[in-house]
């Protein structure tokens, strides 16, 4: 046990000491802060008591009118669906390549050439992901066709505002998850792990690859266990990656909620509002996930004889590791996460730290299906980290050409001592 642990208060140490780790640390940190405090910022240097940086203009819609309908009902028809306090519309009588023309140079930043009650031409020299305007134009037609439509068949106007008004009545009673609003945090989880454990993995293999190579490891083996040097530069390599996250997540969600009151954006509101038994679970899935991973990269580096052999020996590891993400990908956009398929792979150990993970955060799933999950999990950590530290023992050893499969299969084999 006290090598075990001579080991894993190297590596520990080793990794918090390390330059680059602390500058990443610090970056994403001071990053984060300032992304949640941005709202607070932009208040404070551009508020109406503070100092306004930039324009705070209307934007600018003009209409061609050519329907046989009257200009001032039209105009009507759509300052009643743009605020006014946003918009400045007009009615034009210019030409429609001069209208474009104008759009183009930035006299003007959108327009509307009506056909007909239903027909227009919607001009625009940038569409903004959050553009909505282009569905209030279609609103706004529909709604004034229906109008003169049923003036038309002879309904008096209170008649045509009870019809008008109409609204459903509805209440929903969600007693699962609800997709639509757990998919951005899931996302989120799912990003962050996938970049992490493929992070930290690799970290391991290089570390490994890199002291066999300076021959250093020649000495450890023969002064320690082969189980004790492995597992103890696994945790203490993780330990130390599970530090920086969470005060990398830790200084997100109190910045978050620091700031709550300033932040009026609905993705980061959904991102910061994960589940507390989401989080629970997020912590048990990276812990698992990581431990499989990164026995399996600490295995490849120890069989590489050069650092430059690393990455082709790490690449079948990486393969694996992408097919998981992108089948939690794939099965978070489905819609159906009790497929036959989803439901299969979220129990097999390398795609179930990300899939069973998904399935948690966006559906309803069977305790004993969770609890399966992570016993397949642990007992796969146990195996894979005893056979691995066979490999990392006799692969330290190993030098010249990259062994092959058979020489691998060979190396798991115990050592009668």
């Amino acid at each position: 046990m006290k090598q075990f642990f001579t080991v894993f208060k190297f590596e520990f140490l080793g990794q918090l000491k390390s330059k680059v780790f602390r500058i990443i640390t610090i970056l994403l940190v001071l990053g984060i802060l300032f992304g949640v405090n941005f709202n607070r910022i932009e208040k404070a240097i551009g508020g109406d008591d503070g100092i306004n940086l930039g324009k705070d203009e209307k934007t600018t819609m003009v209409i061609k009118n050519e329907t046989s309908m009257e200009d001032d009902t039209i105009l009507e028809s759509f300052k009643a669906m743009f605020p006014e306090e946003d918009y400045d519309i007009s009615i034009t009588e210019s030409a429609e390549s001069e209208i474009k023309t104008a759009v183009k140079s930035g006299i003007t930043d959108k327009a509307v050439i009506l056909k007909s009650p239903l027909e227009y031409t919607y001009i625009v020299d940038t569409v903004s992901m959050y553009d909505a305007d282009e569905q209030i134009i279609n609103e706004a037609l529909i709604t004034g066709y229906r109008y003169a439509s049923m003036a038309g068949y002879g309904l008096t106007e209170d008649q045509i505002a009870d019809v008008m008004t109409t609204e459903v009545q509805s209440d929903v009673v969600v007693t699962g998850n609800d997709q639509s609003q757990s998919f951005l945090y899931t996302y989120a989880i799912i990003m962050i792990l996938y970049m992490v454990l493929l992070l930290y993995g690799q970290f391991v293999a290089s570390s490994v690859a890199s002291e066999k190579t300076s021959r250093c490891m020649e000495v450890l083996i023969t002064s320690a266990k082969p189980m004790n040097l492995m597992f103890g530069k696994v945790l203490g390599s993780g330990c130390a990656g599970l530090s920086q996250l969470i005060i990398i997540l830790g200084t997100a969600v109190l910045g978050y909620h620091f700031n709550e009151e300033f932040i009026d954006n609905e993705i980061l509101k959904s991102v910061f509002g994960v589940p507390m038994h989401v989080a629970v679970y997020t912590i048990i899935f990276f812990i698992l996930g990581y431990f499989i991973y990164a026995f399996m990269f600490g295995a490849a580096g120890s069989l590489a004889s050069r650092v430059e052999d690393l990455s082709a020996l790490i690449m079948p590891i990486n393969f694996l590791f992408i097919f998981a993400f992108l089948a939690a990908i794939f099965a978070m956009t489905s819609g159906n996460l009790d497929g036959t398929i989803w439901t299969v792979l979220s129990f097999l150990p390398t795609f179930a730290p990300l899939l069973m993970l998904v399935r948690i955060c966006m559906n309803t799933v069977p305790a004993w299906q969770i609890a399966l999950s992570i016993g397949i999990q642990v007992a796969t950590v146990i195996i894979l980290g005893i056979g691995c530290a066979r490999i990392y023992r006799a692969g330290v050893l190993f030098y010249g050409n990259r062994p092959k499969f058979k020489e691998v299969l060979k190396f798991l084999k115990p050592v009668n001592t």
